[in-house]
């Protein structure tokens, strides 16, 4: 199976309630972008325009690998388009209000996905049970990037007091898809770990320079360390955070899956594996269908299921309780929402043909909508995963 061969096979268009209109102190854009993530672009843009980052509201991150388009307001901002090397800006006209997470309805998907040995009717099949039962809602490998070094969280090791383990996880340990500067970076911090200075000139994005210059000529003592992850960028820490909530709130939903049997194969990711179903038993899928599950917060109130699933997550990580999920750094706080287990992707359109690139194999055609902060990869993993005919009736 090959996906994302090139950002136009896998397209999605941010749709939202927000529209120009004949006045208002924000401008609005739509932005297009390839080959490049959401916040790098954001910056580029702020930089170039001369405005502070704190100006640019959006809704959503979106996937590097795509050609995505998605909505952006600039306070004050210009009123013409903007090309960069991966992006176009184009205006819209002006906002009374900015745009933000809460005006986006959901995401519209066109991706076309190569060298699958399915037939039309095996396609087709998958498809039907996927809309009788939908699939679970998990996060996908696109909110680990954090953690993609395969080395751990830097989350957990701050709730657990490591703070110079959650500063060497966040810079110096390079993953195989850092681009070759960052690795370079990576390398020569953690080959003069303690000497900052050396690192500098070398630090990729500002937040990581400003780490570096604070610690110039200090000793890492804890304190030291602990104070460092203040000077984060307040999207960065809420990467770092969010990675590790949404890891414990998928391990939470595996959990859940198990208690009521349900039968499921599973699919490698980044930081360990989805289990996804194919058919649900009438009592599962009515629990499942109304059940949401928060996201881990030492301010949750209630009991439940979820509950005594998350704790037990939690105690196998060696945290223990919710009231111990917390960190003691200054910005580091844990917020909490709760997320539909049961995903049902909306006009779910499919066509298959021949895959004129890999001869002999089947490509696959996708059209569907999916509602905020849900993953299109999943349902690619969902219909094509390699353990998809385990229970094959």
């Amino acid at each position: 199976m090959k996906v994302k061969r090139t950002p136009q096979e896998f397209q999605v268009e941010e749709v939202v309630e927000i529209s120009p209109g004949q006045k208002g102190e924000y401008a609005l854009y739509r932005l297009s972008k390839w080959g490049a993530n959401t916040l790098d672009v954001l910056r580029d843009v702020a930089r170039r325009m001369g405005v502070p980052f704190s100006s640019i509201g959006y809704g959503g991150l979106k996937d590097r690998h795509a050609l995505s388009h998605q909505y952006i307001t600039v306070l004050r901002g210009r009123t013409q388009d903007l090309r960069g090397k991966n992006y176009r800006l184009h205006y819209l006209g002006p906002s009374e209000v900015p745009m933000g997470r809460e005006k986006v309805l959901g995401n519209r998907f066109s991706i076309l996905v190569r060298d699958l040995d399915l037939g039309p009717e095996e396609v087709q099949q998958e498809v039907e049970l996927v809309r009788l039962y939908g699939l679970p809602n998990y996060f996908d490998e696109q909110r680990f990037g954090s953690a993609r070094h395969g080395q751990g969280f830097v989350a957990k090791e701050l709730i657990l007091g490591h703070y110079e383990r959650a500063l060497r996880l966040l810079l110096a340990v390079p993953s195989r898809w850092d681009e070759a500067a960052v690795k370079r970076f990576r390398r020569c911090v953690a080959e003069s770990w303690g000497d900052w200075a050396k690192g500098i000139d070398l630090a990729p994005t500002p937040w990581e320079r400003r780490l570096l210059e604070f610690l110039r000529g200090k000793r890492p003592s804890k304190g030291t360390l602990k104070k460092a992850f203040s000077l984060l960028d307040r999207e960065q820490m809420a990467l770092l955070l969010m990675a590790y909530q949404s890891f414990l709130w998928n391990e939470t939903v595996k959990g859940i899956l198990k208690r009521f049997g349900v039968e499921t194969f599973a699919v490698p990711h980044l930081v360990g594996e989805h289990l996804f179903w194919r058919r649900l038993e009438e009592g599962a899928l009515r629990e499942l269908e109304g059940l949401e599950v928060p996201l881990p917060s030492p301010r949750l109130r209630g009991q439940g299921l979820w509950r005594e699933v998350l704790e037990e997550v939690l105690e196998r990580e060696g945290i223990g309780t919710l009231a111990n999920f917390r960190t003691k750094v200054k910005g580091g706080v844990f917020k909490a929402h709760r997320r539909r287990v049961l995903l049902r992707p909306e006009g779910l359109q499919v066509q298959v043909a021949s895959d004129e690139l890999h001869p002999g194999r089947q490509k696959v055609f996708l059209r569907f909508f999916l509602p905020p902060g849900s993953y299109a990869t999943l349902l690619i993993k969902r219909l094509f995963g390699a353990g998809r005919r385990r229970g094959d009736e």
